[in-house]
């Protein structure tokens, strides 16, 4: 029987910037994506720019953002181009990577990348230290690449109870115990958690964000996994939700 999760409570914290569009835990504190300027380290109450469009022209343009259980390496993905940069966690920041560019799904001019996670070996359905991403619109779909290879190993069209459930992708964060996948959906203020059957997505659950009308959910990760955070596009909102895991029938 599988193991979905269950939500709540909810603390509402305040980030020392607006806009963010990714989120991404590191010891001492966070790496948050802002769209124009790049990466910025969160920590103490501050934050300062990491890596930007100076480092790397695709920096200028991320959407999605994720690091290694380690916290050695962090990559981002460009939402227009699909390039997919790494960048060493310790240490001095070294020059921005161009691992390579990620092919658009489907054969429609679509919306672009929108979220990225890191899947270890243990987790992968592959057998394979992965990266799994979101594409927001024609088509919501989510596919795992492999790492370093970036080769596709599963390409995933959301089944009709996901796409009643999320109207758009905004990001995917990968649960550290199971291996479900957490999607976001900024246009419906939820969270779907989801299970990688085969080539196929099942939904295990779903959580409506304690959110406005107005507040756009963009990036989440876990903290620990106990903990899960989500950062808005148009506030300095952080929410940090607590989780839980249950054994639970599938979604049906």
């Amino acid at each position: 029987m599988p193991r979905s999760l269950s939500f709540g409570p909810v603390k509402v914290r305040t980030l020392p910037i607006r806009g963010a569009s990714a989120v991404a835990a590191i010891p001492g504190g966070l790496l948050v994506v802002d769209d124009d300027k790049g990466i910025l380290r969160v920590a103490g109450g501050r934050a300062a720019l990491w890596a930007g469009r100076d480092d790397h022209a695709a920096l200028g343009d991320l959407e999605g953002l994720a690091t290694d259980e380690t916290h050695r390496i962090a990559w981002a993905v460009a939402e227009e181009d699909g390039a997919v940069i790494a960048l060493q966690l310790r240490g001095r920041l070294r020059r921005p990577t161009l691992v390579g560019h990620l092919p658009r799904p489907g054969t429609r001019k679509n919306k672009g990348f929108e979220g990225l996670a890191f899947m270890p070996a243990r987790l992968s359905p592959s057998r394979c230290a992965s990266l799994v991403v979101v594409n927001e619109r024609k088509p919501r779909r989510v596919q795992l690449f492999t790492l370093p290879s970036l080769t596709l190993t599963h390409d995933l069209k959301l089944p009709d109870r996901l796409k009643d459930l999320l109207d758009d992708l905004a990001d995917v964060t990968v649960d550290p115990v199971t291996g479900a996948l957490l999607l976001v959906s900024d246009q419906s203020r939820r969270i779907a958690v989801a299970e990688i059957t085969d080539q196929k997505l099942v939904l295990l659950g779903s959580y409506d964000l304690p959110l406005s009308k107005s507040e756009k959910p963009e990036g989440l990760d876990f903290s620990s996994p106990s903990r899960l955070l989500v950062v808005m596009d148009d506030s300095a909102k952080l929410l940090e939700i607590a989780v839980r895991r249950t054994s639970t029938d599938r979604v049906r």
